[in-house]
């Protein structure tokens, strides 16, 4: 059965597809034997009389004797869009197509009674439209004024009630005047002590929230635990408490997860083992994060002795030596000193921090690019998949120390870098033979949460799968996979056209995963194969895609998964022939894709006409930031 064929017509701004027709004969079908009747092609746009291609007149089909074929027809133009005319001027006794004089003032005669028509029904509605309106707003006033009556009744009523308490109230007061001042004394000392005991419950109430809150390894990369000290207690100055100088610490977030039965007088919130940093731009510092500290700092002191909350013991001892009086002195000194910090005694409105709020703590901090210890903790992850920073006596209680370093010496001699403090890995692995080894000792890795892994160009289905398989048994939340190196070559041989986009797509589905960013060869150009059935896990999942010496049929495949993507950001297109056609292509989905953020096209012969439409494409994107 041959395939239906559409031919485009276009009136305006508007494109639209008109059925094909084919003449009945037992001939073999080529172009001359297709038709569109003008009937079909007025069913899509009514007003249509005659019709142009690239500016040229399209006569209707005429059979043998020149009379025209019955009904009116035009003959099929492959892979041409033509243009609808729905009015000519007239010349005398006929339109400039030949048109008997008589047809056209039919047509015209029809195209004036459906105008008329359209605009009785629109003065119906018009009309139909003002009485409903009419009819609502007379309703809306008449509820208005029972509204208004009815305030004015409940106002007449209160008043009277108030009229009625002011009368009673004015005798209680009367009879009872030297009792109410004694009374009013005793509630006043009441109150005060009451509003000390709401003050410290809203105080453990936050400073346990501040303990107990829990981040996500993509939104927690500095610790969230952190008070100043005075850098020299013995140098202190009372009488000029802004004068003493303060140096931000890091704490230790040890608890459940370190206790170990011979050790647990170990296992409590305590400074880190660090000099500690300097603050840069103190006033913005402490108008973003002092709240924060002075909460922290107060339940610190008073050891948060509750019985109504649970926390990891805090060892009050250590942080009075350590001046943190001194520093809740001069945090409540600042609040006075300088009005736009004077919020930090109001801790009722307190949010907490959030991940960018931790995101952004580094840029005050005055630290060492050669050394960001971080005040010597460690990223841990607990079994709940949430993060700690511990010290290192912490760390080494919760992390075999001979398997971290066994793991460390894989990575190293593959070439990569182990950051033990962070749990992060970047790795180019080399050969085949190295990658197994890798694997292997990535599945029994405890504190590798982040992983940055090259691929090289030998690997084979095998060890992807190998890969796969050793990551869904790691602690990896954080993945950015770079497959660039595949070769068309040794893809095409070892993978079969399902296989490679399911390994991936299994890794996708991984629960433990949170972000994942896969830089893509063009043996995976068909994108919408990279769906998972499963992402509810993840927070972000996101492509980037290096074709090189790509076919018209791979380009146009590419192009047609790429319109409704929603996860490709990077697109590398240079030394290819994209041609005219690819670059049309191309142009079309930029229009729909909301996604891609950098487009490379360098070393392409694309043509001026082709870069003018792709440069309109990429304004009406306007999600593309780099080109």
């Amino acid at each position: 059965m041959a395939e239906q064929q559409f031919q485009s017509f276009r009136l305006a701004d508007t494109i639209e597809e008109v059925c094909v027709r084919t003449l009945n004969t037992t001939a073999e079908t080529d172009d001359s034997s297709f038709y569109m009747s003008l009937q079909d092609i007025q069913d899509v746009f009514p007003n249509a009389l005659r019709f142009k291609l690239n500016g040229h007149p399209i006569p209707f089909l005429a059979d043998p004797d020149v009379n025209r074929i019955q009904p009116w027809r035009i003959a099929f133009y492959r892979d041409e869009i033509l243009d609808v005319i729905t009015g000519t001027p007239l010349f005398s006794g006929q339109n400039s197509q030949g048109l008997p004089l008589s047809s056209t003032n039919l047509v015209e005669s029809s195209d004036s009674s459906l105008v008329s028509r359209n605009f009785k029904q629109a003065e119906m509605i018009k009309s139909d439209l003002a009485l409903s309106l009419e009819k609502h707003m007379a309703e809306s006033k008449e509820y208005s004024q029972e509204v208004i009556q009815t305030q004015k009744q409940i106002t007449t009523l209160l008043l009277e009630a108030k009229e009625k308490d002011d009368k009673v109230l004015a005798l209680q007061l009367e009879a009872k005047e030297k009792d109410d001042k004694m009374i009013l004394m005793q509630n006043q000392m009441l109150d005060l002590q009451n509003q000390a005991l709401d003050r410290l419950a809203i105080l453990q109430k936050h400073a346990h929230a501040i303990l107990v809150q829990n981040f996500e390894l993509h939104e927690y990369p500095i610790p969230r635990l952190f008070i100043i000290l005075p850098v020299d207690q013995s140098k202190w100055n009372p009488t000029k408490i802004l004068e003493n100088k303060f140096r931000f610490h890091f704490l230790c977030e040890c608890g459940d997860h370190t206790v170990e039965a011979s050790k647990s007088s170990q296992n409590q919130i305590h400074i880190a083992k660090h000099e500690g940093y300097e603050i840069r731009n103190g006033t913005e510092f402490f108008r973003k994060y002092g709240k924060y500290m002075l909460i922290l700092m107060r339940a610190l002191k008073m050891g948060m002795q509750s019985v109504s909350i649970s926390v990891p013991h805090i060892p009050i001892q250590q942080l009075l030596d350590a001046g943190i009086e001194f520093s809740i002195s001069y945090m409540e000194a600042l609040s006075v000193e300088y009005p736009g910090l004077n919020s930090f005694n109001t801790i009722d409105d307190y949010e907490g921090l959030e991940g960018a709020d931790l995101r952004q703590l580094g840029t005050f901090l005055q630290i060492n690019d050669q050394d960001r210890k971080l005040g010597n903790l460690y990223r841990i992850t607990i079994e709940t998949g949430h993060v700690k920073w511990v010290c290192i006596d912490h760390f080494r209680s919760t992390y075999k120390e001979k398997e971290q370093m066994a793991f460390a010496d894989t990575v190293a001699v593959n070439g990569g870098n182990y950051d033990s403090q962070l749990g992060r890995v970047t790795i180019e692995l080399r050969s085949r033979i190295r990658a197994e080894e890798f694997f292997n000792a990535l599945a029994k890795a405890r504190h590798v949460y982040d992983l940055d892994i090259t691929f090289p160009s030998d690997c084979t289905r095998t060890d992807l799968e190998a890969f796969e398989k050793a990551l869904k048994k790691s602690s990896v939340s954080v993945l950015r996979l770079d497959l660039q190196l595949f070769q068309a070559s040794t893809a095409s041989k070892l993978f079969s056209t399902s296989t490679r986009y399911e390994i991936l797509v299994r890794i996708m589905e991984h629960t433990s995963m949170k972000m994942i960013h896969i830089v893509l060869s063009k043996d995976f150009i068909k994108l919408h194969n990279l769906q998972p059935k499963r992402s509810a896990h993840l927070h972000k999942l996101s492509f980037e895609m290096a074709l090189e010496s790509v076919g018209s049929s791979d380009l146009q495949a590419f192009v047609n998964s790429f319109k409704a993507n929603a996860t490709l950001t990077i697109l590398n297109l240079s030394h290819n022939w994209i041609g005219k056609e690819g670059a049309q292509a191309l142009s079309e989905a930029l229009k729909t894709n909301t996604t891609l953020t950098t487009l490379n096209l360098a070393f392409n012969k694309i043509g001026y006409v082709r870069a003018q439409a792709l440069s309109e494409a990429l304004k009406t994107s306007r999600c593309v930031t780099y080109f």
